[in-house]
């Protein structure tokens, strides 16, 4: 098994048309890479830095994002770390807020044995795996 960096998982999902002129050697490179005989492992902090990518600076829209989730998650020579947390992550992203990195954080620590995971985003109060967290006032 081979582990993957974000910058080669995100030259391996994308279009080319989205990445910058100068990494076509680097998406050759990462397409010639996946279309081996291996199987390639995506851990969660890769895979939040490609959500990450994908929403802020690519600016793709939640479905295109859940899509490429969902493609990870699909792909026989591809192995998901915690792939039972980032399920639960793509479900309650789509249910609605917070975001996709938020989900993944609260049903991480909840398979970590969490109760709850704290935050003072408020976004997360829907979430079944966030409490609310209120600020002191001083």
């Amino acid at each position: 098994m081979i582990g993957l960096d974000t910058n080669v998982l995100l030259r391996w999902l994308i279009d080319e048309a989205l990445w910058p002129e100068d990494s076509r050697g680097q998406m050759a490179a990462a397409k010639q890479l996946i279309e081996c005989d291996e199987t390639f492992f995506v851990n969660l902090i890769v895979l939040a830095e490609t959500v990450w990518v994908l929403q802020n600076p690519l600016r793709q829209s939640k479905q295109v994002v859940l899509d490429l989730v969902d493609r990870l998650l699909g792909a026989s020579n591809v192995v998901i770390d915690q792939r039972d947390t980032v399920i639960a992550a793509c479900a309650g992203y789509r249910a609605g807020k917070p975001g996709f990195t938020d989900h993944l954080i609260g049903h991480a620590n909840r398979q970590a044995g969490c109760r709850t995971t704290v935050s003072f985003d408020k976004g997360t109060r829907r979430s079944g795996v966030f409490t609310r967290l209120d600020p002191l006032r001083s």
